[in-house]
């Protein structure tokens, strides 16, 4: 794996012959065809090769791969035998690549937080995503003609909050050329709670729960709390600072936790004996989607498995939300409950339009939801409808003319990406 130490001087790296150097290739250089008209536009950085999180359409137009977090359905394509091209990334992310997925560690680079960064002539910076550990947003700066150049932002997974627009790069991104945006909660009717309103109601529930049975004898209180196999760590982090607790994990996700650094905190410990909250996995409890579907008969497996004689659990997702109006739904049978806590990783709606009335870019390109591969689908144009109003549709309309007179005076050449003349 390379990585960066800082320092006053700007790394610069060129990721094909970064690429021929580890191949070991006789060849000092690589031709390219064309990136297909049909590749993902919310994967792909105008005007360069820069593909994000792009692992499954990855062919012979590019070695220049950027991976915004370690979450399945964005590495998709990778395993241990890629070799298709340099994966950009975070520290955390790279080192979760390298011993989580056992990726070649020769074929990751890992970038610094909020450091600039030139990779193939355009400008890169890495900044916070507040999503899972190691995730990030890339903002780019691509260069052009007559010493110009186009700025995007490719949010990867987020969860936008305040200290965001406050960091000093970003102000340089207002009035962008596109930001690239995570769209999996857009639409009015997700407007869910902050993260620390969540967290606060599942300490509560643990500390009232916990409390009310802790005369009678024996095990008596299960909690369980389903996570995916990276994410959701500051619930757990929370929980166990506010209610004195350490969180029981299984191997694997102890073996991610330690690569996270949290190994020898004492917070985390697969010895079920030491504590009553216990996490288990994602659909234990329940299936989430297109609607929750408790999971009871496993609850009582567990319950009679681990000696207990009720179990509460939790499942802290966005999407619960959607389905009962009220911030915190609680299903029961029996000796169970669980509740449904609106606890998110991903911005809600209005989260999405301060962000977009912030960065005021001249579009924005939704990365989740159905045909979205598609920039001109209905489900994609229905999205930036949200945000009529935010863009800067002056620019736009500005843009539309120049052309509409270059038109006028010049022969229409394609833009072939890095080799062509600009649109």
């Amino acid at each position: 794996m390379a990585s960066h130490t800082p320092s006053n001087k700007t790394l610069t790296l060129d990721s094909t012959h970064l690429f021929l150097t580890i191949q070991s290739s006789p060849s000092n250089f690589l031709t390219f065809p064309p990136i297909p008209s049909t590749f993902p536009p919310s994967k792909h950085i105008p005007k360069t090769r820069f593909l994000i999180d792009a692992f499954r359409h990855a062919s012979d137009f590019s070695v220049s791969y950027f991976l915004s977090h370690f979450h399945s359905d964005h590495y998709t394509g990778l395993s241990p035998s890629w070799s298709k091209g340099i994966i950009f990334c975070s520290d955390i992310t790279s080192r979760l690549l390298i011993q989580v997925l056992k990726v070649e560690p020769k074929f990751v680079f890992a970038l610094p937080i909020q450091e600039r960064v030139v990779i193939d002539d355009c400008e890169v910076v890495l900044v916070e995503a507040n999503h899972c550990p190691g995730a990030v947003q890339f903002l780019f700066k691509v260069p052009c003609k007559n010493d110009r150049f186009e700025r995007y932002v490719h949010t990867g997974d987020f969860r936008f909050c305040k200290a965001m627009i406050l960091e000093p790069v970003m102000s340089e991104f207002v009035g962008c050329d596109g930001v690239f945006l995570d769209t999996t909660y857009c639409n009015p009717k997700f407007v869910f709670p902050s993260q620390e309103e969540s967290v606060e109601y599942i300490v509560n529930v643990i500390k009232r729960i916990g409390g009310e049975c802790s005369n009678a004898l024996g095990k008596n209180v299960l909690f369980l709390i389903a996570t995916y196999v990276i994410g959701k760590e500051k619930i757990l982090l929370e929980v166990s600072r506010k209610c004195n607790r350490k969180i029981i994990v299984d191997a694997r996700k102890m073996e991610v936790l330690r690569v996270l650094g949290y190994g020898e905190n004492g917070v985390f410990t697969p010895d079920e004996s030491e504590s009553d909250v216990h996490v288990v996995g994602w659909n234990v409890l329940g299936e989430t989607w297109p609607y929750f579907r408790p999971n009871f008969v496993r609850m009582q497996e567990i319950m009679v498995e681990r000696g207990y004689a009720k179990v509460v659990g939790f499942v802290p997702t966005g999407w619960t939300y959607e389905v009962k109006r009220n911030k915190f739904a609680v299903r029961s049978k029996d000796s169970f409950e669980i509740h449904l806590v609106p606890y998110s990783e991903h911005s809600n709606y209005d989260e999405l339009r301060e962000y977009v009335k912030f960065l005021k870019p001249k579009r924005v390109i939704p990365t989740v939801g159905m045909d979205i591969e598609k920039l001109d689908s209905k489900h994609a144009n229905k999205m930036r409808k949200y945000f009529a109003g935010l863009v800067d549709e002056t620019a736009n309309k500005k843009e539309f003319l120049m052309g509409f007179q270059r038109g006028a005076h010049e022969i229409d050449h394609k833009d072939e990406v890095g080799g062509g003349p600009d649109e």
